[in-house]
């Protein structure tokens, strides 16, 4: 008869090597259990009050020269720890979760390893000191008392570590006191957090952090617990949660947190932020906290692998078991919060409605029903019913095309025909509601905008910061500096001309504050009219409003073009010659004339000859102005300004006040405004 015989060292390097700090520190949370064990064996329910644990860390920057001591109170090495020590795989630690190959990595990670016990035997004292290395035979050395270099005061246990011994381990091993607790700290939150494990002492090249006080001092509250609950497929689960200071996360990712356990001990953590929705806590009167969640049951503690670093189980259920057991905490530990954060963020997707309708297409619980728990601001919003609004709309596109079908064949009209004829018109009139309501919402807020600029405006008059208004006045219209045509200036296309004249509203070749020289085929003039309008207008130029815009034809020569020039609202001073409008604006229109635009490609667009020029100023007739325009006509409503230009240019130059231009444009969209249930609010 033979006995299989095991190969240490080919055993050891085939262990899986760390790619994470967490998996580099593995070997010495081993050590640390092992103590932990050791603490319980000896002290019972009285472990976290009698157990001591030290870790002693020294020159944690060199990986050759690194050591480390971990020394207990505990039970010691007796021989039948002893035996379990030598024995490959052992079951000793079995009701506990081990899985008898932790000392393994001791030997995959550190160059030396010595070990130092002290145990009782009817009350007799004893000593074992032992060597472990990595051989295939005699891996385990005892050595004689003598040979001790530090002797351990009463029963217990010392470990030294020494050397980092392969790359994989120097490379992921914390360099820094403060990352070294961190991950520590992750892996023993759930003893830390109830407090029940023994005090323990970190000592990291002479600055030293007491566990379990450095998290169980975070925590807020008694704990809260579901209870045993079962869930399909995953058997009897149970979780402990915890409010905790901030703190109680640092080094996490994210806030909230799940961690999942074997056995007592904490295998792996997750975020659970998104799943919980829930931004932070409230708890006896603190706020700002976070929670963390203690998961165990058989289920985990029978799939984890033999080192405890992972469980055996794809990634798809782990976040499957996450997502239930975050449902069983938001309904059993802490309903209250969710219920209040449901309740605000509801109030908040309401708002976003508001502001952009076309998001509304379904009622608000149903909509929130759509979106993840997290969603709560208007990126959210969007983000998560944009697929619900696309499918939504290719629905209802489709039984409109199954109508028009039904219709072209010479079949019977089915008896349901009615019916779909008017679900199909329902659909479009809601589709039309939608974008409407989402036209005029944004339609409404630049008007309002624009309202209380020009009240600024005039209650600021003469004060320094008047240029940087009247700069976001008119960008308010049109961005200041671009050409319209020019693709290079991704702002052009945005402007809102509209509240001037709905016939602007699409158009694309205009300049706005740009000085002549640059939009004219030849020209040295340093003028720059603050808004020229020269095609795509519909009905204020040549070219076909439904054309592409590559099928310009700049041979026609422009039949119209329109000017636009906004004073100061409240201006009261025009002293110079050139500040008289008539003049500023013929000046404007014989540059114009007398030259060619340059339009797409540098190509050129002819102004013809009998080409009518509508020229409009912005402006408030009060001061200076008022005397100037006094021989003007007066407009349909009696408080503008027109006059009709003669000789060489045809049109006219009509002088609108900054109050009549707001009002008409309310009165423009007023309709609109009414289908959408809005109205114009009074500024203050």
């Amino acid at each position: 008869m033979v006995s299989l015989t095991g190969n240490i060292r080919n055993r050891v390097n085939k262990l899986p090597k760390p790619s994470n700090n967490t998996q580099a520190l593995q070997p010495l949370f081993e050590a640390v259990s092992n103590s932990m064990y050791a603490v319980d064996d000896r002290y019972k329910e009285n472990s976290s009050k009698y157990g001591k644990i030290k870790i002693i860390v020294s020159q944690i920057k060199d990986e050759e020269e690194i050591e480390i001591i971990v020394e207990d109170n505990g039970i010691g090495i007796d021989d039948d720890r002893y035996d379990a020590f030598c024995t490959v795989d052992t079951d000793f630690k079995r009701a506990k979760g081990g899985k008898g190959v932790g000392r393994l990595f001791w030997l995959d990670a550190f160059s030396s390893i010595a070990i130092e016990s002290n145990y009782s035997i009817e009350n007799i004292n004893h000593k074992r000191i032992l060597s472990f290395e990595l051989k295939n035979k005699d891996q385990i050395v005892d050595y004689p008392n003598s040979r001790i270099n530090r002797t351990l005061p009463g029963i217990g246990t010392s470990i030294r570590f020494h050397g980092l011994r392969i790359l994989e381990y120097a490379k992921y091993f914390p360099k820094r006191q403060d990352t070294f607790l961190r991950y520590f700290s992750a892996h023993f939150i759930s003893e830390f957090l109830t407090g029940s494990s023994p005090e323990i002492i970190i000592d990291i090249d002479g600055k030293r952090t007491t566990y379990p006080q450095q998290v169980s001092s975070l925590v807020v509250g008694s704990p809260m617990e579901t209870g045993e609950f079962e869930l399909d497929d995953f058997g009897k689960l149970e979780i402990v949660g915890f409010t905790c200071e901030k703190a109680a996360s640092t080094g996490l990712e994210g806030s909230h947190q799940l961690h999942l356990l074997a056995h007592g001990r904490t295998v792996e953590t997750r975020k659970i932020d998104n799943l919980l929705g829930v931004e932070t806590l409230t708890r006896d009167g603190k706020e700002g906290l976070v929670f963390h969640g203690c998961l165990s049951g058989e289920y985990l503690n029978s799939r984890v692998n033999e080192g405890r670093t992972a469980f055996n189980l794809p990634e798809s259920i782990l976040k499957e078991i996450t997502r239930k057991c975050v449902d069983e905490i938001k309904t059993k530990l802490i309903p209250d919060q969710v219920k209040a954060y449901k309740e605000k963020r509801k109030e908040k997707f309401e708002d976003f409605v508001k502001s952009y309708p076309i998001y509304g297409f379904d009622n608000t619980d149903s909509q929130l029903d759509r979106l993840p728990i997290h969603a709560k601001t208007a990126e959210d919003f969007a983000s998560g019913l944009v697929k619900y609004q696309i499918r939504n709309d290719e629905d209802r596109q489709r039984r409109i095309e199954l109508v028009i079908e039904a219709l072209d064949r010479a079949e019977d009209i089915p008896d349901n025909f009615t019916q779909s004829i008017i679900d199909a018109a329902e659909g479009i009139q809601n589709s039309e509601r939608l974008a409407l309501a989402q036209h005029v919402v944004r339609r409404k807020l630049v008007l309002e905008i624009l309202e209380k600029l020009l009240l600024r405006l005039r209650r600021q008059e003469g004060k320094s910061d008047n240029f940087q208004l009247e700069k976001t006045l008119h960008s308010l219209f049109v961005p200041m500096n671009v050409r319209g045509d020019d693709p290079t200036e991704c702002e052009s296309r945005s402007h809102d001309l509209w509240m001037i004249d709905e016939r602007l509203a699409f158009t694309r070749a205009f300049s706005s504050d740009k000085r002549l020289d640059k939009i004219l085929k030849s020209d040295e003039t340093d003028d720059r009219p603050d808004v020229i309008i020269w095609d795509f207008a519909v009905g204020m130029g040549v070219v076909d409003p439904w054309a592409a815009e590559e099928t310009v034809d700049t041979s026609k020569p422009l039949s119209k073009v329109l000017i636009i020039e906004f004073k100061r609202p409240m201006r009261r001073s025009y002293p110079k010659a050139e500040d008289q409008i008539e003049r500023q604006i013929v000046k404007y229109l014989s540059q114009l004339k007398g030259n060619e635009l340059e339009s797409f490609g540098r190509k050129r667009i002819r102004i013809a000859p009998d080409c009518v020029f509508h020229c409009f100023v912005v402006a408030d007739i009060v001061g200076d102005l008022e005397e100037q325009l006094s021989s003007w006509e007066t407009t349909a409503n009696g408080e503008g300004r027109l006059r009709r230009l003669g000789g060489n240019y045809q049109g006219t130059i009509e002088v609108i006040q900054w109050q009549d231009l707001v009002n008409d444009a309310w009165q423009r969209n007023a309709s609109t405004l009414f289908s959408a249930g809005l109205k114009r609010g009074i500024v203050k």
